[in-house]
């Protein structure tokens, strides 16, 4: 491991050592992915957009798709770019980018200098107390949480990253089981929901599933002739929704209907400042849109897969 990368981003190679003294290419080429640090209590969590320098790269060492967990280190950008001396690769040829020198070694032009990144200190000098990987470019981002960062012999830490809950967030739906009146407008709030949380903050999911919660009661027991439940809020819905079923009947989508609403409240100043609730997070987040699943298969309007 070294504490210095250079990246040459047009050829997709990665050098490793001292960009003076001898480096070698690494290969196979690790898997360098763009990284931006945010708040979890951030509105949005953008990614780093196409063109200029990189700031922040992950360096993948580890990545298992089931636990959704990926190890690796981060490099930050140096500030500088140029010139490397490479040792030279016999089983890898490097045309028209390296000039050979006299002392055997290779001169590698136009590489962009990172130097390995303490992650702790980076947090703390960007002032972020919760922070959100946010990985990727533009659209084509995903968000990860820090879960464990242990420093090896050589210095460098080795970061553990954990990733939201993306696929099977929500179950498959049936729409042909949705109350037609209501199918607009529920796939639009869900379809809000779902981007949000690949790219919103924790509050705005919480926001978004609140709202979805609203659209599916409110279209479930006007759907069974409830007109009153015409333009209600969500607190009310829930009332109405218990009012007008038996005693067990629905407890679990009035249950999971209540969660992102009781959650929502808490993501407002006075309410915290009142009750003295603990700020919204990554996991609550998760819990909501999960609420909002449930509440779908219990309504036997959709099935997880």
């Amino acid at each position: 491991m070294s504490f210095m990368i250079g990246v040459d981003e047009g050829r997709g190679l990665v050098f490793e050592g001292d960009s003076s003294y001898g480096a070698h290419l690494v290969w196979p080429v690790p898997v360098m992915t763009p990284a931006q640090f945010v708040d979890s209590s951030a509105k949005e969590f953008p990614a780093f957009q196409s063109g200029g320098v990189v700031t922040y790269y992950f360096r993948e060492d580890m990545f298992d798709p089931v636990s959704r967990i990926r190890r690796g280190r981060f490099y930050k950008f140096s500030g500088s770019s140029g010139s490397w001396t490479v040792l030279p690769v016999p089983h890898i040829t490097i045309p028209r980018m390296a000039v050979d020198r006299k002392d055997g070694l290779l001169s590698v032009p136009s590489l962009t200098d990172y130097n390995a990144c303490a992650i702790s200190w980076e947090l703390k000098n960007l002032a972020i107390v919760h922070a959100v990987v946010v990985l990727g470019k533009g659209k084509s981002s995903t968000i990860w949480s820090i879960i464990h960062i242990e420093t090896s012999f050589t210095g460098e830490e080795m970061v553990t990253l954990k990733a939201r809950q993306s696929l099977g967030a929500l179950p498959e739906i049936n729409w042909s089981k949705v109350p037609v009146k209501a199918e607009s407008t529920i796939r639009e709030k869900l379809t809000v929901l779902e981007d949000d949380y690949h790219r919103a903050g924790a509050e705005s999911v919480v926001d978004r599933a609140r709202e979805a919660a609203t659209a599916i009661l409110s279209g479930y027991l006007q759907d069974r002739g409830i007109t009153d439940a015409e333009g209600q809020d969500i607190g009310r819905l829930i009332e109405l929704l218990a009012k007008n079923s038996g005693k067990h009947e629905q407890r679990v989508v009035a249950c999971a209907a209540e969660i992102p609403q009781r959650l929502h409240s808490r993501t407002k100043h006075a309410e915290q400042e009142k009750r003295e609730v603990r700020p919204i997070r990554e996991q609550d987040a998760e819990l909501a849109v999960q609420c909002i699943g449930v509440m779908l298969c219990d309504l036997e309007w959709a099935e997880w897969r």
